[in-house]
């Protein structure tokens, strides 16, 4: 097997991830979907708003879950 040589310098190694951003994420929970929908004719954002409005909970049958438990060893099969 022949081999290449090398030239030029090595590649950088990769960036270590920084973490998260330490800046908020924006709030959009007072966006009227029924309205974005109403209100456009771009193809795609149609077919999301569509589809959030077909399948949106309403607020008072809304609940959050959240599990950080070790879960269930049988899990691990």
């Amino acid at each position: 097997m022949a081999t290449v040589p090398v030239t030029g310098t090595a590649p950088a190694a990769p960036a270590e991830p920084s973490g998260p951003s330490a800046e908020p994420l924006p709030d959009f929970g007072g966006v009227d979907v029924a309205a974005v929908a109403a209100g456009t004719d771009h193809r795609v954002l149609g077919e999301v708003t569509a589809l959030l409005l077909r399948t949106w909970t309403p607020a008072e049958r809304a609940v959050a879950y959240y599990d950080d438990g070790p879960g269930d060893p049988r899990d691990d099969r």
